[in-house]
């Protein structure tokens, strides 16, 4: 059976460019549970990709064992529109969706992608 993830903690996760910071959606080994790490510091997150983990082996507050993709992010309009800040968001969290269905495979997990307010599910 799938792993059911909400469109709406993908676009949680979704964080602009500039943040300086980044989300992950992590996914147990067992493919049965999922949750959202945001915001996590992007300078906190390249220490932990190059294998500088905390003491205990969690990543940025994570659980040990745990698969954690990275969402990137978007970049913000240059001059502040909320509607385009939106569609921007929107169009890279659909982006997200398919790439964390794809590397969830990879791992030996289905993933489907619940899209609340979209018409049809990410896929």
């Amino acid at each position: 059976m799938p792993l059911f993830i909400d469109f709406n903690d993908l676009l949680r996760a979704t964080l602009e460019e500039e943040s300086g910071n980044e989300g992950y959606i992590g996914l147990a080994p067992d493919g049965g549970r999922y949750h959202v790490v945001v915001p996590v510091d992007r300078q906190i997150a390249r220490g932990v990709k190059a294998g500088l983990r905390s003491s205990d082996e969690t990543p940025f507050g994570g659980y040990t064992g745990w698969h954690y993709f990275c969402c990137p992010g978007f970049p913000r309009p240059r001059d502040f529109d909320r509607d385009e800040t939106e569609r921007r968001r929107r169009r890279q969290a659909r982006i997200n969706a398919r790439r964390l269905k794809a590397w969830a495979a990879e791992r030996g997990i289905e993933v489907e992608i619940l899209g609340s307010g979209e018409k049809e599910r990410i896929g």
